[in-house]
């Protein structure tokens, strides 16, 4: 059976990421934003594409999973080839952690595929 690429918005923009900022305290991530975040692009087969959030929800830390906390900003399934683009603010320690258990969940989902796993900035 054929399937149609597609984008699917994941949500819609909103006040408050739960992403990374210096706070006054000694701990290097606060878990707020004051900044607005852009809804993540989500191109191809919609059907795999919602296994594989679920999958990533499986990847966070303290301040919440890939999903929740809006750390997606791109997910693109096209010609064997999964490229993931997370956005993690200034400061926040655990990105490449979080960037290297995100590489895995996907190849484990997607043996057969190519992924990459790149920082927005």
């Amino acid at each position: 059976m054929a399937h149609s690429d597609t984008t699917v918005w994941l949500q819609t923009a909103q006040a408050g990421c739960g992403g990374c900022e210096p706070s006054d305290d000694s701990s290097p991530c606060s878990g707020t934003a004051s900044s607005v975040c852009k809804s993540p692009s989500l191109t191809g087969d919609p059907a795999v594409i919602a296994r594989l959030l679920v999958a990533l929800r499986a990847v966070g830390d303290a301040d919440g999973n890939l999903v929740d906390a809006h750390r997606i900003s791109a997910l693109r399934l096209q010609d064997g080839e999964a490229e993931l683009t997370l956005a993690f603010p200034r400061g926040c320690g655990p990105a490449r952690l979080l960037a290297e258990d995100a590489f895995h969940v996907l190849k484990l989902e997607l043996p057969d595929t190519d992924v990459y796993v790149r920082h927005a900035a």
